[in-house]
């Protein structure tokens, strides 16, 4: 379970800001929503640093602060998430940044499917966008471009985050730094980072938007690592690239030009911006884009973005998922990394994650209070608020204004805890995850100590590999939203997005008799 840091040390007090729920967290960080003092209407988000748990990391205070430094040098453009403050106390660095309306785009993208094509072009031309802006005006190289860096404005526009792991490539007289170091994420890791003694890293910066590119019209990364000892990159090599199976069969022939001419293992001959921007895909024309390559149709793009996520509950997958245990294939781990599979268990949840979003807060507040509705009536008027209902729902979506930053991997249950946690622990383990036995009888020993009415919100702790045999860790959270009416939800914490909603969906179907859809 992640340290609960405030706890440990009381945050600062930051002047004219009103700090609200906790929306994300990891191992040294977290973060929360704010408002204005003077203007509540505006939202924020703040991440605060524990600079004593970094420093237990090895990680110097001047290391934990280049990131704020770069992100601000880097802001000035319309897809790169804007940092507006910073300082640092006792014990945190804290940073006030523009608030991400729409969410991550990582739950947006569906497992062995992508999405849609023209989504999948806005995003990589407003991502070259975000990185030509980088390269060329800032000198700076992002090196750790994945989709759990990639948030969205309210109007679905991308918005690059995360420069822990970016640095200035590039010398005040206009020359360029070698970099030898090894860093980023394994599947999006250009080849040179592992085998060469020297590289550009803004050259990396390119293959890595096209490790993404391939992810949003796939639906799954080529391979786990770019090294010889990874199969599907040694058919890439072996193949010079033309592989036109698998995965690769999905992708059209035009998109499929561009990727190659990405991803060349010799950077030398990769694709540079300026060529990937020339390329007929790139500059074919946006339905919902505007000159400037930015959202001006949200309803479109937002109903673009939800029609390929489905989660299906029918008969034939239900029976399916009850007689295979394909979650994790462990002849397919790879050799050199470690089978490490802790026991999932129920825990009192403190960080009060804000494990829903509402989608209209002040009018639901308002229906829970109503009193002349029935139950039944006000949690299907709130639930169907929520567009991660609609997933779990055959026929037309009911398409929203505007995207929200609330998760996708949840569903709402109005049964009671002692149906929620005997069905989710029957279905980690025919997910093949080892999960602690009696997670009602856990629960009921919390309620004794905490009450009933506190021991929400309350977390299942996950931490296994995936069928590629990369750790994939989070929790399953189960929160009160009005009486009988619960969120439950997947909030992932690390390893690969997609395997974390393929977790999600393969969970959700399993315990397919608590999903509340109206």
């Amino acid at each position: 379970m992640a340290t609960n840091f405030s706890q440990v040390a009381p945050l600062p007090k930051i002047k004219h800001l009103k700090l609200g729920d906790t929306v994300g967290e990891g191992s040294f960080a977290f973060v929360k929503t704010a408002s204005l003092d003077f203007d509540p209407s505006t939202i924020i988000a703040v991440k605060f640093v524990h600079l004593p748990t970094c420093k237990e990391h090895g990680l110097s205070e001047k290391e934990v602060t280049q990131e704020v430094v770069t992100q601000s040098k880097c802001c000035g453009h319309a897809n790169i998430l804007k940092v507006i403050d910073c300082n640092i106390s006792k014990d945190y660095l804290w940073i006030a940044m523009e608030m991400a309306d729409g969410g991550d785009l990582f739950d947006k993208i569906e497992p062995d499917i992508g999405v849609d094509p023209e989504v999948a072009q806005f995003y990589f031309r407003q991502l070259l966008n975000a990185l030509d802006y980088l390269h060329e005006h800032c000198g700076v190289a992002h090196r750790d471009i994945k989709p759990e860096n990639i948030l969205l404005d309210k109007d679905g526009n991308l918005k690059l985050a995360d420069f822990g792991l970016a640095s200035q490539f590039r010398r005040k007289d206009g020359t360029k730094r070698v970099a030898r170091d090894q860093r980023g994420s394994p599947p999006y890791l250009a080849p040179e980072i592992l085998y060469s003694t020297e590289y550009f890293a803004d050259l990396t910066d390119i293959w890595s938007a096209g490790i993404l590119l391939f992810v949003l019209l796939t639906g799954e990364t080529p391979w786990a690592l770019p090294s010889r000892d990874d199969t599907s990159f040694s058919a890439f090599l072996r193949n010079d690239g033309k592989l036109t199976s698998g995965a690769w069969s999905k992708i059209e022939f035009t998109q499929l030009n561009l990727i190659r001419k990405i991803l060349q293992p010799d950077p030398r001959k990769r694709a540079t911006i300026r060529d990937l921007k020339s390329h007929s895909w790139f500059s074919d024309r946006i339905s919902f884009a505007d000159d400037n390559d930015l959202c001006c149709k949200p309803q479109v793009l937002a109903a673009k973005l939800l029609e390929k996520l489905e989660v299906s509950l029918g008969d034939d997958e239900y029976l399916k998922s009850t007689q295979d245990n394909l979650y994790i294939d462990r002849s397919r781990v790879l050799s050199t990394q470690p089978m490490i599979s802790d026991i999932a268990q129920l825990v009192h949840n403190p960080l009060n994650i804000n494990a829903f979003t509402f989608t209209q807060i002040n009018f639901s507040q308002e229906l829970f209070r109503d009193e002349s509705l029935a139950q039944e009536v006000k949690w299907t008027q709130f639930v169907n608020q929520d567009y991660a209902t609609q997933q779990f729902m055959s026929g037309p979506i009911k398409l929203p204004t505007k995207l929200n930053p609330g998760r996708l991997t949840k569903f709402y249950c109005v049964c009671d805890m002692d149906v929620i946690l005997p069905s989710l622990e029957r279905a980690l383990k025919l997910s093949s995850i080892p999960v602690k036995l009696g997670l009602y009888d856990k629960f009921l020993r919390l309620v004794s100590e905490l009450s009933y009415t506190d021991v929400f919100p309350v977390s299942i702790q996950i931490k296994t590999v995936d069928k590629k045999g990369w750790t994939l860790s989070g929790g399953i959270t189960i929160a009160v939203v009005d009486d009988r009416l619960k969120a439950v939800s997947f909030e992932r914490k690390s390893g690969d997005p997609i395997e974390w909603r393929r977790l999600f969906k393969r969970i959700s179907l399993l315990c397919r008799d608590l999903i509340f859809v109206p």
